[in-house]
């Protein structure tokens, strides 16, 4: 088996690299130090070494970290975010544009809302609300 070092990252892998490191120390910064140490259970100076490139390695933990994650195509999101395949957001746009492209302008939704709730028989005039 053949190792792969960081200098033969692409450059969109570099780039992801580079753009994992910048959120996870940002929401280390934004958790608090001492609060990340505390959940995984090391002093304050682990999460600094962690950090910053010490010894011999040319790299912080947190920099290989993100140069693996890149070179298996992974990456690091917020937790609440969703994610979706490309295809099917892909197609849900597509039904968006040819549902907007059939609207001439924001009355549109309005009528079409009313009209779905007419044929529901729970249409109700706004003088009635």
């Amino acid at each position: 088996m053949t190792t792969k070092s960081t200098n033969q990252l692409s450059l969109e892998q570099a780039a992801w690299s580079r753009n994992m490191q910048m959120q996870i120390l940002q929401a280390i910064d934004a958790t608090g130090q001492q609060t990340v140490a505390d959940c995984i259970g090391i002093d304050t100076t682990g999460i600094t070494k962690m950090k910053t490139a010490h010894g011999t390695a040319k790299h912080s933990d947190i920099e290989r970290l993100c140069h693996l994650l890149a070179a298996c195509g992974l990456k690091v999101v917020d937790k609440d975010m969703q994610c979706y395949a490309k295809e099917h957001v892909s197609w849900l746009f597509g039904m968006a544009k040819l549902g907007m492209n059939r609207s001439i302008d924001v009355d549109d939704f309005l009528h079409a809302d009313a009209a779905m709730q007419i044929a529901e028989g729970t249409y109700q005039p706004r003088s009635e609300l």
